[in-house]
């Protein structure tokens, strides 16, 4: 499964979190004070640290500066969230900002969402009565309406003028049990003082069956995040505006949790999922890891090591040999008319959401149907074409390489097999299966036509090759004892085969379904040449020669980013490794 987190929202925390040192906490206690139905939330050990750390950090004007954060501004996701916070501004007299925030709290806060179109939201923080009366809330209070409750608990109320006028909101603080409180309804306020006080009934966030039982799998360090995945999976603005995948990559998962931990020259992020249902993929250990790590060669900027399944075989096989566009054009105005209906529609409140919502779901549910039926004509089961041979593990990676002119770059390709029953291995039927796909790719369909395989020699090995007819297109493929190697370049493939050397990989206290690496040491080699290249002759969009390139150099304190996953029954875990340079 992929878990598609966008790098600029990973680097950004992981930044921030550099020199922040390991602090014990009160585990999850501050969720003990939220009401039920949150669809985030976030709890930060020493906020005013972690501001401190950001507003001093390179990365901070880096990335602020980049085209990539410019690009996100510009964007209706990001155009929203700055309209909304500007309504709560106006509100409140005065600029909620970072500055505000670090009054709000000595050291611990904690926000919960409960409407991500909307924003609402409840925001606490343990004060005291000293520091609540320096905030910027207390000390502008006459912007608010002043009212005590029947308890006796003052609360400052103002009118948020929300979406243009749309929508009902509000901003409400007070303080209560030595802590400051922020709401954006008289609900969630009402519910939240109902906890703090003791009151009865399971409506703290901490009674949420999901928020309990991944609670107890983690131990919270300098900030931690809980989502209810299910309930996001249904929310028609995270769909359309925040979800950077296909929402059927996310269907499985009913919640999950992020924890953020700062070691010596490494920021770490454990992530733990639950799912709706058990996924069985078999580990591999370290030894095993090695064995299939041994033949990626020097120049790798990217690999990915994981258990063989369906999914992945036939994953690798497209990665490496075929084209993945698929008529790109045709899909591209697909989604086009998909979303045009709707570009008028900036909320999703009342009657126009719940229409909007329906249409929504059945049109993209009519686009991926279209697609899925397209894609079957050519759809080859290459897990089954190696089903006899027992596939095991499955090591994917890609090595770029610069062109001399017309041509700019060129991505070596491989899928390295490793089988359980090499012997039983067929290849006859397996190289009939490729030239019928490429048979039938061709610009004129030409089921007939032949294609053919050589075989080529050397003194250490051997290995088969098809050539494309004009198209500069190959495969390659070679046994290497128990190991089945791919490649869409002939040279690469001898490349890969002469190099096999050992190993060193770290040392996993659990068993991994999959590993995942990007090596940005060798980034001025795998991406800056081709970058560079790239914009020489316009050959593609600013969005890779500007907006990703400006991404890179954010991050630039980081050298290795490495993912390990694992399954456990209706638990999936991750576990990303930042190592800084």
């Amino acid at each position: 499964m992929k878990i598609k987190i966008p790098i600029a929202v990973f680097a950004i925390v992981a930044a921030a979190l550099i020199a922040v040192s390991q602090i014990k906490n009160e585990l999850f206690a501050p969720a003990e004070d939220f009401p039920r139905g949150a669809l985030v939330y976030a709890q930060i050990n020493d906020l005013p640290a972690l501001i401190k750390l950001w507003n001093e950090s390179k990365f901070k004007d880096k990335y602020l500066a980049s085209e990539n954060f410019k690009d996100f501004k510009n964007r209706h996701l990001g155009r929203k969230l700055a309209s909304r916070w500007a309504e709560f501004n106006h509100a409140g007299g005065f600029s909620i900002d970072l500055e505000t925030a670090v009054s709000l709290t000595e050291t611990r806060a904690a926000i919960a969402v409960y409407d991500i179109g909307k924003l609402e939201f409840v925001f606490i923080a343990p004060v005291s009565d000293e520091v609540f009366a320096a905030t910027k809330f207390f000390l502008n209070r006459e912007k608010f309406a002043e009212e005590t409750l029947g308890d006796g608990t003052t609360v400052y109320r103002a009118k948020v003028e929300a979406d243009r006028g749309r929508q009902r909101q509000e901003l409400i603080f007070a303080n209560v049990g030595g802590r400051f409180i922020l709401a954006t309804s008289e609900k969630l306020l009402a519910q939240t003082l109902n906890n703090i006080k003791g009151g009865q009934g399971k409506n703290r966030l901490s009674d949420e069956p999901a928020f309990a039982e991944l609670s107890g799998k983690i131990e919270p360090h300098t900030a931690a995040v809980w989502v209810n995945q299910a309930a996001l999976n249904d929310d028609y603005y995270f769909k359309r505006y925040w979800l950077m995948s296909e929402a059927r990559e996310l269907e499985n998962i009913r919640a999950g949790i992020f924890d953020f931990e700062i070691q010596e020259k490494k920021i770490i992020e454990r992530r733990k999922f639950l799912l709706n249902k058990k996924v069985v993929i078999p580990a591999f250990n370290n030894a095993q890891a090695a064995e299939l790590l041994s033949f990626t060669t020097e120049n790798i900027p990217f690999y990915r090591l994981r258990s063989a399944n369906p999914a992945a075989i036939a994953e690798a096989f497209e990665n490496t040999i075929f084209s993945r566009e698929k008529d790109a054009e045709t899909q591209t105005e697909n989604h086009r008319v998909s979303y045009s209906s709707f570009d008028g529609y900036d909320d999703y409140s009342g009657d126009d959401y719940d229409n909007l919502s329906g249409k929504f779901d059945e049109i993209i549910t009519e686009n991926d149907e279209a697609e899925t039926i397209e894609s079957r004509a050519t759809e080859t089961n290459f897990s089954g074409l190696l089903q006899s041979a027992a596939p095991r593990r499955i090591l994917t990676f890609t090595e770029p390489k610069v062109l001399p002119a017309p041509l700019f770059v060129e991505f070596n390709r491989a899928a390295i097999f490793d089988l359980a029953a090499p012997d039983k291995f067929d290849r006859q039927t397996f190289e009939a299966e490729i030239s019928r796909r490429f048979a039938g790719q061709t610009m004129i369909s030409a089921p007939d036509a032949k294609l053919n395989w050589e075989s080529k020699i050397e003194t250490d090995s051997s290995r088969r090759v098809l050539k494309l007819p004009a198209t500069g297109i190959e495969v390659c493929y070679a046994m290497h004892g128990k190991v089945l190697i791919l490649t869409n370049d002939e040279e690469f493939l001898r490349k890969i085969t002469s190099r096999k050397n050992p190993v060193e990989i770290a040392q996993y206290k659990t068993p991994l379904t999959a590993l995942t690496v990007v090596n940005l040491n060798r980034k001025a080699e795998a991406y800056d040449s081709i970058f560079a290249e790239l914009s020489k002759n316009n050959a593609a969009e600013d969005f890779f020669t500007v907006n990703v390139e400006s991404l890179l150099d954010s991050i630039s304190e980081v050298g290795v980013i490495e993912i390990r996953e694992n399954y456990s029954g209706n638990l999936f875990e991750e576990k990303l490794i930042l190592n800084l340079k």
